[in-house]
């Protein structure tokens, strides 16, 4: 069974990631992070979260995403491809931040993502 434990200090790095990416529309505060361990996933490094309208609603917070880094592979990942897997989950989330979530279908990720990565290509790398 796998195993979540929240990650601060990641979700201080994607909030770097995002703003000086040019992501600035994003809500940070309302973007978390998860570490799993054990999971049976093979080949994703991460994936994002989020709940239904019904749950926001009955919980009375506006929506909030989960970004899951699955550590056996992320961790192994070079800095720039931690970087590229990053801002493919920040891509996901719309620029309304109303709970849904943009499909692979509706944006060219693979090239949104090399765009903004050229951006940030001066970052340092902060071993995450």
């Amino acid at each position: 069974m796998a195993r979540y434990v929240r990650d601060r200090s990641l979700e201080e790095y994607v909030k770097e990631i995002g703003s000086r990416a040019g992501l600035v529309y994003l809500d940070y505060t309302r973007i978390k992070c998860v570490r799993s361990y054990e999971t049976r996933s093979r080949s994703i490094a991460a994936r994002v979260h989020s709940g239904s309208r019904a749950l926001w609603t009955g919980l009375g917070l506006s929506p909030h995403y989960v970004i899951e880094f699955v550590s056996e592979i992320f961790d192994r990942l070079s800095s720039e491809e931690k970087v590229e897997v990053i801002l493919h989950e920040l891509l996901h989330i719309p620029r309304t931040m109303g709970g849904g979530l943009i499909s692979h279908g509706r944006l060219d990720f693979r090239g949104e993502v090399k765009r903004l990565s050229r951006r940030l290509r001066g970052l340092q790398d902060l071993n995450r």
